[in-house]
């Protein structure tokens, strides 16, 4: 079941500096939610996996765990989730048209008895042209796939650009890792925000018209927030991804060539913004929202 050996999960770890850690996860959390049992967590302890000792307990920082769960394949949400993933891409690779329906649902913002919840919606949004009703607290973003968009690959002399991203390992990051090339270079690990600002940097030394790009990676039940490059072909903006591709392609999700690394991802998804947005604020302070997508096959019409 194991994707790779253990140690080079455990030295992976270890490259992110200690103080990025909060040991705050229990072992039965480990065991319940990230599927890390023993003796496989003995197993990690004994290759210097990061812990602290407590009151007869084990402790373990979240991100730790998250990150040796999707290395080593194990039915961690975060694992079940990214097997949707793949069926976004394989519609474009087939040219099948599907519809997707993300349903953008906020909940208040903060969890203090008496707070006024008052949803609003930044200006990157609205210019979307989204209707959100009254309340600002439910809307629709629609993206159809296959046999729309932008179709085919990458122009030869942007090939050579993408294969420098497959020395990169994905990596699950602490917030303030989150812009730090410096760090990418030190330890060739880099979650999907931190690929994007590499693949636009090196594709505007090398001469092309490039941007980044924040929105939504299209699945269903859920899609997610993401981050990935943008190139500009022949006049029009075509999007690229990969690093995520080769992501997959390692944690068994995607089958070596399925998608090809130059495809172009158009319509697989939605921009929004440069960097990060909060889809929805209540009264400035971001608001948890949920992206219930429904998938549908278009045939005529739609």
């Amino acid at each position: 079941m194991n994707a790779e050996p253990l140690q080079d999960v455990v030295d992976r770890v270890l490259r992110v500096p200690e103080k990025y850690r909060e040991y705050d996860q229990d072992t039965s959390t480990a065991a319940r939610i990230y599927r890390i049992g023993e003796p496989l967590l003995s197993d990690l302890l004994d290759l210097g996996f990061p812990h602290h000792a407590s009151g007869g307990n084990r402790y373990f920082d979240q991100l730790d765990l998250d990150n040796v769960a999707l290395a080593l394949r194990l039915p961690s949400p975060r694992h079940l989730a990214m097997r949707r993933w793949p069926q976004i891409f394989r519609a474009m690779v087939d040219d099948t048209p599907v519809r997707y329906d993300v349903e953008v649902a906020a909940e208040c913002g903060s969890a203090e008895t008496g707070h006024p919840c008052d949803f609003r919606l930044p200006e990157p949004v609205l210019a979307l042209g989204v209707d959100a009703g009254p309340t600002a607290r439910r809307f629709t973003l629609r993206r159809d796939v296959g046999a729309t968009g932008r179709p085919g690959d990458a122009p030869p002399e942007l090939r050579p650009l993408f294969a420098e991203m497959d020395r990169f390992h994905f990596h699950i990051l602490p917030v303030d890792l989150y812009g730090d090339l410096s760090f990418l270079g030190d330890t060739s690990l880099a979650n999907c925000e931190l690929a994007s600002r590499y693949l636009f940097r090196r594709g505007v030394e090398e001469g092309w018209e490039a941007r980044r790009s924040f929105g939504l990676l299209l699945s269903s039940p859920y899609s997610a927030p993401h981050f990935w490059a943008e190139f500009r072909l022949d006049g029009a903006w075509a999007a690229f991804d990969p690093f995520l591709i080769t992501s997959l392609e390692r944690w068994g999700v995607l089958t070596p060539s399925e998608v090809p690394t130059t495809q172009v991802l158009d319509s697989a998804v939605y921009r929004i913004a440069e960097e990060w947005l909060d889809l929805v604020q209540d009264a400035d302070i971001p608001a948890q929202v949920s992206l219930l997508t429904r998938y549908k096959p278009l045939t005529g019409g739609g």
